[in-house]
């Protein structure tokens, strides 16, 4: 295949990938309006996008393969552990906002659903 017919299913690829690092990037661009774990979770996807360019783009010149493959494997890693960052984060932000809702409305105790006191 021609480096030509394969820098042009490049471009359309990343073109396509939009739906992905667009949002991704008004997420890290719109700071703390955004959760913390969203936030992680948008770098780990654009992460992701810029090692796979960087990549192809290495393979695309004439450059030992190796270059390109230490760089995608450095990019995975980062993206997997901005990943896990954003999960451990989220689950985080769930147990505060669980927290947050119970000083609101505390548990009742074993009362029925919709009974009043002059029922029991």
């Amino acid at each position: 295949m021609s480096h030509g017919v394969l820098a042009v299913g490049v471009v359309v690829l990343f073109a396509s990938g939009n739906v992905w690092y667009l949002p991704a990037y008004v997420d890290l661009r719109a700071g703390q309006d955004r959760p913390r774990s969203r936030r992680l979770a948008a770098a780990a996807v654009l992460t992701g996008w810029v090692s796979a360019a960087l990549t192809m783009f290495l393979l695309l010149i004439p450059v030992d393969p190796s270059m390109a493959a230490l760089l995608a494997v450095a990019g995975t890693t980062a993206v997997v552990s901005l990943t896990v960052q954003a999960w451990l984060r989220r689950s985080e932000e769930q147990r505060e906002e669980e927290a947050r809702w119970s000083v609101l409305f505390p548990a009742r105790t074993a009362d029925p659903v919709g009974t009043t006191e002059d029922e029991q």
